[in-house]
């Protein structure tokens, strides 16, 4: 057997003393690689498995849900707040359009009136219907329409009766014995315009009961027998008589068959009659004729 050198003695020796320095150290080397392990785990953010994250995204979706419910319940609170008990959007003005020049002073301060809408009531709690209603009880108004104009104003469109015709009571007299005299529209409505009565003619003077159909047959005769009438009298609904402006009196009637009425006395008028019936066109009658002029 080979007798090993000095040298190859010194190297086994330097070997064995490292492999067992390194076994030595080896449980402690896998202890800080363990503990590393778990610093760095800690550290990074854990993935959750695939049910907890579609469970966490459903919950997130539905809390979201309930602040959009939550949120929106809110503005629409506030909207109701401002709208039906705040003052921001209250009745500051009323205003009347529509009216004529003649009427706007008078007219104005009847129709404010009459809507009674207090100020500083919210707009959207003003009764337009009511005040409408109270505004077309004035007799010459003949409509109105309440509009709401935001934010603090409310405007009355009011359309006045229009006088056809001038209505004269002999009684009661106005404080300067005088008749009283007040217009009437188309519809047969009496009123006080309040503006002032600025019509003359013609007069309708009568029973009340009589006084539509007196308009009726105003409103049907031709002009060229309207511009001679300068009196209507209302004996009677089927009894109209008009008085012309040589004071001849033509029995019309009622309103009806005005065109046949109306060519029968202008075929009579060359008569130059106190009196003429065409009530009865198909039988007309003359009274006090004096004959047509040479």
């Amino acid at each position: 057997m080979k007798t090993p050198t000095p040298q190859q003695e010194n190297a086994a020796r330097f070997r064995g003393s490292r492999d067992g320095a390194r076994t030595e150290d080896a449980p402690r080397v896998e202890s800080g690689i363990r503990r590393i392990g778990q610093l760095v785990r800690r550290l990074l953010p854990r993935r959750r498995p695939i049910a907890d994250r579609h469970l966490a995204r459903e919950q997130l979706r539905r809390r979201l849900q309930v602040l959009s419910v939550l949120s929106l319940l809110a503005v629409v609170a506030l909207i109701i707040w401002m709208v039906f008990f705040s003052s921001v959007l209250s009745v500051r003005e009323v205003s009347v359009v529509g009216l004529t020049e003649e009427a706007a002073v008078d007219g104005t301060s009847q129709v404010v009136n009459a809507a009674a809408i207090p100020l500083g009531t919210a707009l959207a709690r003003v009764d337009s219907d009511g005040a409408g209603l109270r505004v077309e009880a004035l007799p010459w108004v003949q409509s109105v329409e309440v509009r709401r104009a935001w934010p603090q104003s409310i405007v009355l469109a009011v359309t006045e009766r229009v006088p056809v015709a001038v209505v004269e009571s002999q009684d009661p007299f106005d404080p300067d014995g005088e008749p009283i005299r007040q217009g009437v529209d188309a519809d047969g409505v009496v009123f006080d315009p309040p503006g002032g009565l600025w019509l003359t003619d013609p007069v309708i003077r009568g029973e009340p009961g009589a006084i539509a159909e007196a308009v009726d047959v105003i409103a049907s005769i031709p002009p060229e027998i309207e511009r001679r009438v300068r009196e209507v009298q209302a004996v009677s609904p089927d009894d109209i008589r008009l008085k012309l402006g040589n004071d001849a009196v033509v029995r019309w009637g009622n309103a009806q068959e005005a065109e046949f009425k109306a060519e029968v006395l202008l075929a009579l008028l060359p008569r130059r009659a106190r009196g003429y019936d065409v009530s009865a066109p198909q039988l007309p009658t003359t009274f006090n004729e004096k004959g047509p002029k040479d």
